[in-house]
């Protein structure tokens, strides 16, 4: 008898799992990222204000959101930046799909599919049935 590839219930529960315990490290990560700059950033500002140097102006800026944004869509490439979005957005599908056991034509494994597993269960559902008749008739 073949094997089956399905997951259980304990399989997506240590997956669920081990994301969400990456994602508190993350965040707890970030956090103290975040809250060791803002210390820094309050010091510098003490250590300047105490020490009488003038205050740095930031520069002039030119064109739309400039000096530190390249428009709506993204890292200079114009409206083509918006194709970066897109295949993200394709591949965020593609990973979910991959993570939930689906192939790339749509079954486990490729190929076959749904339809290959079904055909395989109804064999398998005649041939217990073809056993049990033979018992009962041996019984009988």
């Amino acid at each position: 008898m073949k094997e089956s590839n399905t997951m259980n219930g304990r399989l997506v529960f240590r997956v669920l799992a081990a994301l969400l315990l990456v994602a508190v490290a993350i965040g707890i990560g970030t956090t103290v990222y975040n809250t060791g700059v803002s210390a820094g950033l309050a010091e510098a500002a003490q250590q300047a204000a105490a020490s009488g140097d003038p205050v740095p102006v930031n520069p002039y800026g030119y064109g739309y959101g400039a000096p530190y944004l390249h428009g709506p869509f993204g890292g200079g490439f114009g409206f083509f930046g918006i194709i970066f979005w897109i295949l993200g957005v394709f591949l965020i599908i593609g990973l979910v799909r991959a993570a939930f056991g689906r192939g790339r034509w749509g079954g486990p494994g490729g190929g076959g599919g749904r339809h290959g597993m079904g055909e395989e269960w109804h064999r398998e559902l005649h041939r217990r049935e073809g056993r049990d008749g033979e018992q009962r008739a041996a019984g009988a």
